[in-house]
């Protein structure tokens, strides 16, 4: 199971692209309740991308050992109550949490949770032929410019690099 942050959701929703997701993690993507909760915000302001995320990506329920690693996780004012949710129950589930958030990442792999970033999936995208590096490189343009997102030059070289 891969568990998703908001923001990488959203990004791949506001570029029609939440079918390659669930295409590439053969339909095992989710998100908690919270992540939900902070997808679904949008719709209140006349989004609809959220229903993109909201109709494909399945909502699971957190387990009492998850929500008591929640709440160990509430002293940690540098996160969002959806990333520390997800965090939570990828450790105790023992799910994959999947961030472009750099500090959500640093706490997670010290919590010793497996995490994949966004370089990584779209990385991953052309090297299993799911799409070809520059259908991929089409794709991070269009997200870049849906989500206003800067991508470092290094990550765009990580990303399209073959590095066997």
């Amino acid at each position: 199971m891969i568990i998703f942050d908001t923001d990488i959701l959203s990004m791949f929703a506001k570029v029609d692209e939440i079918g390659t997701l669930s295409h590439l993690f053969d339909e095992k993507i989710a998100v908690t309740p919270k992540i939900r909760d902070e997808i679904s915000a949008p719709l209140e302001y006349g989004y609809s991308f959220p229903l993109k995320v909201l109709s494909r990506v399945k909502t699971v329920p957190l387990s009492k050992e998850a929500l008591e690693e929640y709440e160990r996780f509430q002293h940690n004012f540098t996160l969002g109550k959806g990333e520390l949710e997800a965090i939570a129950y990828c450790k105790k589930e023992g799910a994959v949490f999947a961030t472009n958030d750099i500090k959500a990442r640093e706490f997670a792999k010290r919590e010793g949770v497996f995490v994949i970033s966004l370089q990584a999936i779209l990385k991953t995208l052309w090297k299993k032929n799911i799409k070809s590096k520059e259908e991929v490189r089409e794709m991070l343009a269009k997200i870049k410019e849906a989500d206003n997102l800067a991508v470092s030059r290094e990550a765009e070289r990580d990303i399209f690099e073959e590095i066997e």
